[in-house]
């Protein structure tokens, strides 16, 4: 991994849009994307590693939040207050209020474009001020 760029945790089952994201970002040098296929290997990241931002797919809306829950009250090595963006399919009030309860700073509702995918990279890749 190359230490100049930010590091972002990808959490994503399907194989095909977390290659587009990962390819996307080191295409155009935004950021090292480590590829999680499930909550299991994101949390053994999480415990290893530092990142920047983490970009994670809502498939199992529970185990999701718990997930996202233990992150923001440190139940890992991460920071806490990393930036995070959701993937989602829909999002209705009631999923949008608990987001909000999480910090969460952007939610991607699929399909998402690539131009969306970019400003994302680039927003969980900027140091916190």
């Amino acid at each position: 991994m190359d230490a100049k760029l930010p590091n972002i945790l990808l959490v994503e089952k399907n194989h095909m849009v977390g290659s587009v994201i990962a390819l996307t970002a080191r295409q155009l040098n935004l950021a090292t994307v480590r590829k999680a296929a499930s909550i299991n290997n994101a949390q053994h990241y999480l415990g290893s590693e530092a990142f920047s931002g983490l970009i994670t797919t809502i498939d199992d809306e529970a185990a999701d939040l718990k997930f996202l829950y233990e992150l923001r009250n440190a139940s890992f090595n991460a920071s806490p207050d990393i930036p995070i963006v959701i993937i989602t399919p829909t999002c209705d009030e009631e999923l949008a209020e608990r987001l909000k309860i999480l910090q969460v700073s952007r939610i991607l509702l699929k399909p998402f474009k690539v131009r969306d995918v970019i400003s994302t990279i680039e927003m969980v890749s900027r140091p916190a001020s």
